[in-house]
């Protein structure tokens, strides 16, 4: 089965002091910071069934600084793969995509 949500939380801790999971629209972002979210199930199957579930992320690093070394951490770990980066507000977004 999927592992626990606090389990992933801890791990973004360790990376970066802010995290937020699914924030509402009127919270006040502290940079740097990780967002994530729920995004899907996928389920690996054996004998025509669900053998193993796994739950993916989208996860964005926002930080004011480019050159920040959490964004390489956030890379090495199991099952994430980077996205396109972008810039906003003069604050630039590093996307992840995570299975956990």
């Amino acid at each position: 089965m999927a592992r626990p949500r606090s389990e992933l939380s801890e791990i973004l801790h360790g990376i970066c002091e802010n995290v937020y999971f699914q924030p509402p629209t009127n919270t006040k972002l502290i940079y740097p910071c990780i967002v994530y979210s729920n995004d899907t199930i996928d389920a690996i199957h054996a004998d025509n069934a669900p053998y193993a579930l796994y739950l993916m992320y989208s996860l964005t690093y926002i930080t004011r600084d480019p050159d920040n070394e959490a964004r390489f951490m956030l890379a090495k770990l199991p099952g994430c793969t980077a996205e396109r980066f972008y810039t906003s507000d003069n604050l630039y977004h590093y996307p992840f995509r995570l299975y956990f």
